[in-house]
């Protein structure tokens, strides 16, 4: 099928040509993506625009890591039971969340990117800590190398959870389009679980398919990107529906998927705001530390659950493991043999009586008290 592509396309195509700064290519790539028609006779040439505008940012952000490599690095190591980003716009509130729920001190002035590095903070939650990082301000553009470039977005990328910081007296939500949009430009998947898609790459045995007919272009299409990308031995399974661009994302390992809140700072200057911000759990930012910190915790989808031995006290540090974990990953968590030997589980908390003897798949709840027998 032809592309039948418009005189605009190759003018925006003259600019990419003519472009002298990553900056300008990149921007004249997305233009190209816009302006290309989407129908089949075009899917080839938008998957190598794709390719292109994913090399290029890789480059510029390198640019940005080397940069900073002359330097402090941005590069946080992770503590706690999970690793939080605090992302927002300039003068969002960021430092001053930081300091009212963990013992750092970063700098809070009235001016825009006060917080040049990434700043960590450990916040206590009751028995666990949760590691906060004030990650410094994504603008309009951040992943195409605006403001402070695109090292804010690796930090980003690094940590469990994304916790966007937003100003309810400022247009709330367009400050939440912008920073969705750097996040997903940075390749940040926002609330989304990782497609139920397996490639494993062996040495021999060419290209073994399974579920090809759930991919958008079927086999030839699987069977095309996968030489694009010169693979030629590989088994690919796909559980569930999947394009090609989210094939290729997963073949390029360009993307990651992070839950997401939102924290809704300066709620005294316009109250009634979190209603209208989209799918996001909102937390009003201006509650006490305590109950800011309960919400944030239930905010990563995490439990806690504490271990005993028959006649003896609960362990008094949890483990700390997914909403719907079950004490076969309690075993699994202490150790892979534990797994196999356990027979019979006791639980205290979430059950209708103490000490009540639970199957091996029972969904436990944040607090409770299990005993493993094997």
């Amino acid at each position: 099928m032809p592309a039948n592509l418009p005189p605009e396309y190759f003018k925006a195509e003259q600019r990419y040509l003519q472009a002298k700064t990553l900056e300008e290519k990149i921007r004249a790539t997305e233009e190209l993506i816009r302006i290309a028609p989407k129908h089949k006779g075009t899917e080839k040439l938008l998957r190598m625009l794709k390719r292109r505008l994913a090399k290029l940012r890789g480059e510029l952000e390198e640019r940005e890591r080397r940069r900073g490599g002359r330097g402090p690095s941005f590069a946080v190591k992770k503590e706690g039971c999970a690793q939080v980003a605090l992302v927002g716009l300039p003068n969002s509130g960021k430092s001053t969340l930081l300091r009212k729920l963990t013992a750092a001190r970063p700098e809070v002035a009235d001016y825009p990117f006060t917080t040049r590095l990434p700043v960590p903070g450990m916040m206590e939650y009751e028995d666990v800590q949760v590691q906060l990082v004030e990650i410094p301000a994504l603008v309009e553009g951040s992943s195409l190398g605006r403001g402070l470039g695109a090292q804010p977005l690796s930090a980003a990328r690094n940590a469990d959870a994304i916790a966007l910081v937003v100003d309810a007296s400022s247009d709330p939500q367009r400050q939440l389009e912008i920073l969705v949009r750097e996040l997903e430009e940075g390749g940040i998947r926002l609330n989304r679980s990782p497609p139920r898609v397996t490639i494993q790459r062996r040495e021999e045995g060419g290209i073994v398919l399974r579920g090809e007919e759930l991919v958008e272009g079927g086999r030839e299409g699987i069977l095309e990107l996968l030489r694009e990308h010169r693979i030629h031995n590989a088994l690919v399974v796909v559980e569930e529906r999947v394009d090609l661009r989210t094939l290729e994302e997963l073949l390029e390992g360009s993307v990651v998927y992070r839950p997401c809140f939102v924290l809704l700072t300066k709620t005294d200057l316009s109250p009634g705001t979190a209603g209208g911000l989209g799918p996001f759990r909102v937390i009003d930012a201006g509650r006490p530390p305590e109950e800011l910190k309960r919400e944030i915790f239930r905010s990563l989808g995490l439990i806690r659950v504490y271990t005993k031995k028959p006649n003896e006290e609960p362990s008094r540090e949890p483990l700390v493991l997914p909403r719907g974990s079950t004490p076969r990953d309690v075993a699994r968590a202490i150790h892979k043999e534990l797994e196999r030997e356990l027979r019979a589980v006791r639980v205290w908390g979430s059950t209708r009586f103490p000490g009540q003897w639970v199957p091996r798949d029972y969904p436990l709840q944040d607090g409770d008290v299990v005993e493993l027998h094997t």
